[in-house]
């Protein structure tokens, strides 16, 4: 006799299964963009606050704008991987502009540079918040360090992440508080499965920055590698809190939550990937076993019917087809 009880059952090993696939997705199926920009002045200096940045498609098109923090920083959450140019528009300065390519990588820096226009007396810049002087920690990354910080992205575009992770220690060997450096070179081990050498990077990385929301997100996704759940609930927390709405950071909370057998706590964000990223198919079924857990037979069989589709024969896709004909019989005898 089919029953509710039996269907949970086979969804609970289902579940289990899912959120262990899932730790073992690469984070890279979820697109989740990042250019983190630092604005410098003639003298080699961190910008003040306020300086105008933008962002734009390659081939034409705005799209986004921001303005300096402290430390003459700035970040960036493209829609999409592509090709893109950061530009400085400050009244009084020339146009300063620094092409990114996010192709094969979700991470990217520009350094721009505040030149006054010649004959033109610019207006005063605005004041730093902070009202104080800019520590060692906020100057701009020397022109050294950024070279090799360049040669690392090329290399990890080209995956070559032997010689991107070697750029990267030679940048930081040159300028030691280099956040993005260590952000990427987290990103570079987690290609690499090497997680503890990931979650070292990424956490000298948020030391330096406590501001880099993308690596927050980052070094959760590597906890959830190494199964330290709980921490892998405070860094994903705090980088959403620094950057809210982002799938990627949203789908590493459900599942730290899931694999810690909190589904309440995962619903919400799995609702919001879902929504925002219709097309990640795990997610999917992780949602189907948190409503199965509610009780709701036909929300939790839509969202095994649309994995289906997205995956027909995907990894969970055994799982979930013997799962559903469970789910339909006891519907049926509901009516």
């Amino acid at each position: 006799m089919t029953s509710l009880r039996v269907f949970l059952l086979s969804a609970m090993l289902l579940c289990s299964s899912a959120v262990a696939l899932a730790q073992r997705s690469a984070p890279s199926r979820f697109q989740n963009p990042e250019i983190n920009v630092q604005v410098r002045t003639a003298d080699g200096k961190a910008a003040p606050e306020g300086v105008h940045v933008v962002l734009e498609f390659a081939e034409g098109g705005n799209v986004d704008d921001c303005q300096t923090r402290s430390g003459g920083r700035c970040q960036f959450t493209p829609p999409s991987l592509g090709v893109y140019l950061v530009k400085l528009r400050q009244p009084g300065y020339k146009e300063a502009v620094y092409r990114v390519e996010l192709v094969n990588t979700e991470k990217g820096y520009a350094n721009l540079q505040m030149i006054p226009i010649p004959g033109e007396a610019p207006p005063p810049p605005p004041k730093d918040a902070t009202g104080g002087s800019i520590s060692a920690a906020d100057l701009a990354v020397p022109d050294n360090a950024k070279k090799e910080f360049d040669a690392a992205q090329k290399a990890l575009d080209a995956k070559d992440f032997d010689s991107g992770i070697a750029h990267l220690q030679r940048a930081i060997d040159m300028y030691a508080n280099f956040p993005q450096a260590y952000a990427t070179m987290g990103a570079a081990y987690m290609e690499q499965k090497k997680y503890k050498e990931a979650q070292t990077a990424l956490e000298k990385a948020v030391q330096l920055d406590p501001k880099a929301a993308g690596a927050y997100i980052e070094l959760g996704a590597t906890l959830n590698q190494l199964k330290d759940y709980p921490s892998a609930v405070t860094a994903l927390s705090k980088g959403l809190e620094l950057n809210p709405d982002v799938p990627a950071g949203e789908y590493e909370l459900a599942k730290a939550y899931m694999a810690q057998q909190q589904w309440q706590n995962a619903e919400p964000y799995l609702r919001k990937v879902v929504a925002a990223q219709p097309d990640m198919a795990g997610a999917h079924v992780m949602l189907g076993n948190v409503l199965l857990k509610k009780g709701d037979g036909q929300g939790a069989l839509t969202e095994f019917q649309t994995y289906l589709k997205l995956e027909p024969n995907g990894p969970m896709a055994t799982g979930v087809r013997e799962v559903i004909p469970k789910i339909e019989a006891f519907l049926a005898k509901q009516k």
